[in-house]
C-alpha cells in the first residue's frame, strides 16, 4: 500500500519545481486584470486563475500540515505498535 504521508510530500516536492508555472499564472492574472476594456472570456478567466490560486495555496497548506502530522505520528505509531508486540508477547519484544 502506498503511504499517503510519502505521496503527499512527493506533491509538495513537486509544487516546489513548478513555481515558475504558478508565477507565470500569476503574471497573465496581473496583465488581464489590467487591461482597458476586458473581453467576458478574459473576466472569467482572471477569476478561474484567482480561484485556482486561493484554492492551491489552501490545499498547499493543509497538505503540509497534514505531512507535518505524519512525521508526528510515525515515531508514536511505532513505539505503540512496539509496546503492544511486548505485551502480547510476554514481555519480550522479539517475536517468536
Amino acid at each position: 500500500m502506498i503511504d499517503p504521508g510519502k505521496v503527499a510530500q512527493r506533491f509538495l516536492n513537486e509544487l516546489n519545481n513548478s513555481r515558475d508555472t504558478i508565477d507565470m499564472l500569476k503574471q497573465l492574472m496581473e496583465v488581464l486584470e489590467n487591461k482597458p476594456d476586458p473581453e467576458m472570456t478574459e473576466v472569467r478567466l482572471v477569476a478561474n486563475i484567482t480561484h485556482l490560486l486561493e484554492t492551491l495555496q489552501i490545499t498547499e497548506l493543509n497538505i503540509r500540515s497534514y505531512t507535518q502530522e505524519c512525521k508526528k505520528a510515525l515515531p508514536a505509531s511505532k513505539l505503540a505498535s512496539l509496546y503492544d508486540d511486548m505485551i502480547t508477547s510476554n514481555g519480550s519484544i522479539y517475536r517468536d
